[in-house]
C-alpha cells in the first residue's frame, strides 16, 4: 500500500514538473507577438527601389532591398552587407560580406552592385537614384551617361569586391550616406529578365519576390497597407518578429489606434506624422513611449519656377507668409522656421542667417513690381494625410490672399498629388522633403534631379557642384553658407517649418524609431514585443 502511495506520489510530483516545464515553454512562446502594425500618414507610389521618389516608399522599401552600409547616427556608418573605404578620398572599395545572400539562396555579388549602379547611370532609364551616383567616373552631372560614353569609375575586382573612382576627391561622408546608405540594391538576375524600361509596371516592382534584406514584400492593399515576413535567410539572422503590417492612414487615424492599442507604433519621420494637438494626450498615456527629437526633414511650399519666373513675386509669396504662426500656433514651439534648406540639426546650417520676415506690406510692393495679374487663378496643391500641413495650407492661403491673390486649393491622395508635382502640373505645393546630413541637396534643387520646383539656375548649379567636389568641413562650409543665402535670396521656394520628430510606440516594443530618424532600422531583426 506504501509502494502505491509513493508511486502516485512520485507521478504527481512529475506530472507538475511537466506541467510547470510545459507552462513555462508556453509562457515563453507567447511571451512575445510575432507581429509588428506601424501606421504611416501616406500612402507608396510603388515598389520600384530603383525609381520611388517618394520618401514613404523608400522607406518600406529599405525593410526588403539592403543598402551597402548603415548610418546609425548624423555622420556615422557602419557595415550592412558590405564596408566602403578608401585611401585617397577618389577611389573607394565596396566589399561585400561573405554571408550576404538573396532570399532565394542565391549570393550578393559584386556583379549586383555593379549592375544597379549601370543602370541608374542608363540615360534611358527613369531613377529617381541618379543624383546619388552623380560622384562617379565617367558619369554627366545629372548621374546618367552620356551617349556612347563608358562608366569608366566601376572596377568589378572579384565576386565581393568592386572599386569606385571618383572624378575628383570627395568627402568620404558624402559617399558612404549616397551611395554606401541610400542606394538601395536590388537582384540582378530578377531585373534583368523584365523590360528595364518599364520596370514600374513589371512583376519584380508590383508583386517583388526576391530580397536580401531583414523582410520580404507578402502583400500591397493599394491605399491599404503593406504585409511583409521576416527573411529567413537574412545574414544577421532572421528577425525576432515574424510579420510587419505598414497601415497607410491620416494622423488622427493614427492617434485613435495608438490610444487604442491597435497600432504599435508611428513610422515617425514625414510620413508618421502626429498633430502637435494630440501630442500631449499620447504622453498622458502610460502605455506608450513618447520623445522628441530635432529631424531633417523640413517642410516647404514648393512654388513652379517655369510658371512663375518673375523673382520679385516669388519673393512676394515668401514675405507674405507668416511662417511664425505656423510654429507657435500648429505646432505649439515643437519645430522651427526654416530659413533655407537646412534644419538645425545640421552642422552645415548658417546660424546667422535669418528667415526671411514676415511683411505682408513689403509683400504688396513686390507683387506690384512683378507685374502679377492678380485677378488670375493660382491653385495650391495639397496632399491629404498629414493634417498638420492641410491645416498650415488653409493659413497660407489666407496669407496669400490678404495680399491680393486669387488662391484656390486643391487636395489629392499623396501619390497623386506627388505625380501631378513630378510632371510639372502644379502652381503652389505643399511639399516635405527628408535631407540628407551631408549638405549636398542636388538630388532636390539641380536641373537634371527631381527639381520639382523647376529650378534652372546657373549660379546655383555651379555651388551644388563646388560644394560636393570639396572634401573637408572646413572646406565646404562657406560655399553652402553661400549656397543657403542665395536660394533664400531668390525665393526659389518658399521654407515653412521644421517640425520635431516625434518617436511614438508602445511600451511593449523594444526597439523602433531612433532619435535619427533615417537610421532607425539599422537593427530591426533584434526588434521584440511583448505579449
Amino acid at each position: 500500500m506504501k509502494k502505491i502511495v509513493k508511486i502516485g506520489l512520485m507521478f504527481s510530483i512529475l506530472l507538475n514538473i511537466l506541467g510547470n516545464f510545459s507552462a513555462g515553454f508556453v509562457s515563453a512562446q507567447e511571451s512575445e507577438r510575432d507581429t509588428l502594425y506601424i501606421g504611416a500618414t501616406n500612402t507608396i507610389s510603388g515598389l520600384n527601389p530603383l525609381n520611388s521618389s517618394d520618401v514613404v516608399a523608400q522607406w518600406v522599401e529599405r525593410f526588403m532591398y539592403p543598402s551597402l552600409m548603415d548610418q546609425i547616427a548624423p555622420g556615422e556608418f557602419q557595415a550592412n552587407i558590405a564596408d566602403i573605404t578608401t585611401e585617397d578620398n577618389l577611389t573607394y572599395t565596396i566589399k561585400i560580406g561573405d554571408d550576404v545572400n538573396w532570399s532565394d539562396g542565391q549570393p550578393v555579388t559584386a556583379d549586383d552592385i555593379a549592375y544597379n549602379i549601370s543602370l541608374i547611370a542608363d540615360p534611358h532609364f527613369e531613377t529617381h537614384a541618379a543624383s546619388y551616383i552623380t560622384a562617379i567616373a565617367g558619369l554627366n552631372d545629372s548621374g546618367k551617361l552620356d551617349e556612347g560614353a563608358e562608366l569608366t569609375g566601376l572596377t568589378i575586382v572579384d565576386d565581393k569586391t568592386l572599386t569606385i573612382t571618383l572624378k575628383e576627391a570627395a568627402d568620404p561622408a558624402y559617399v558612404k550616406e549616397n551611395i554606401g546608405f541610400k542606394l538601395l540594391i536590388a537582384p540582378k538576375h530578377m531585373i534583368e529578365v523584365e523590360d528595364i524600361y518599364n520596370l514600374g509596371s513589371s512583376k519584380f516592382a508590383t508583386e517583388p519576390s526576391v530580397f536580401a534584406g531583414p523582410y520580404k514584400f507578402v502583400k500591397y492593399e493599394n491605399g491599404a497597407y503593406v504585409q511583409l515576413e521576416a527573411n529567413e535567410n537574412y545574414f544577421r539572422g532572421e528577425p525576432k518578429i515574424k510579420n510587419v503590417y505598414i497601415q497607410f492612414m491620416d494622423s488622427t487615424a493614427i492617434v485613435t489606434a495608438l490610444q487604442a492599442g491597435t497600432l504599435d507604433m508611428s513610422a515617425g519621420g514625414g510620413i508618421g506624422l502626429i498633430p502637435i494637438t494630440d501630442i500631449n494626450a499620447l504622453r498622458q498615456n502610460e502605455s506608450l513611449f513618447v520623445e522628441a527629437n530635432p529631424g531633417t526633414s523640413g517642410q516647404f511650399m514648393h512654388i513652379n519656377n517655369e510658371v512663375f519666373t518673375d523673382e520679385n513675386f516669388r519673393k512676394a509669396l515668401l514675405t507674405a507668409i507668416n511662417r511664425d504662426r505656423l510654429v507657435t500656433d500648429l505646432l505649439m514651439g515643437e519645430g522651427e522656421v526654416i530659413a533655407s534648406t537646412l534644419t538645425s540639426m545640421n552642422q552645415y546650417k548658417d546660424s546667422d542667417l535669418a528667415p526671411a520676415e514676415y511683411d505682408p506690406e513689403a509683400a504688396k510692393a513686390l507683387l506690384e513690381e512683378s507685374g502679377f495679374d492678380t485677378s488670375q487663378e493660382i491653385v495650391l496643391s495639397v496632399p491629404t494625410g498629414n493634417v498638420t500641413r492641410m491645416t498650415a495650407a488653409n493659413l497660407i492661403e489666407q496669407d496669400l490672399e490678404a495680399i491680393g491673390l486669387n488662391i484656390r486649393q486643391e487636395t489629392a491622395d499623396f501619390a497623386t498629388h506627388l505625380a501631378k508635382v513630378n510632371s510639372g502640373d502644379y502652381h503652389l505645393a505643399m511639399i516635405g522633403l527628408a535631407f540628407n546630413v551631408d549638405p549636398d541637396q542636388s538630388s532636390y534643387w539641380s536641373v537634371e534631379s527631381l527639381n520639382y520646383a523647376n529650378i534652372n539656375d546657373e549660379h546655383l548649379e555651379s555651388l551644388i557642384a563646388e560644394g560636393r567636389a570639396l572634401t573637408s568641413f572646413d572646406e565646404r562650409y562657406p560655399v553652402y553658407q553661400e549656397f543657403q543665402a542665395y536660394f533664400q535670396d531668390k525665393a526659389f521656394v518658399a521654407p515653412l517649418y521644421a517640425d520635431y520628430q516625434f518617436t511614438i510606440k508602445t511600451k511593449k516594443l523594444d526597439g523602433g524609431i531612433k532619435p535619427f530618424w533615417h537610421g532607425s532600422l539599422y537593427d530591426i531583426e533584434q526588434w521584440t514585443i511583448a505579449e
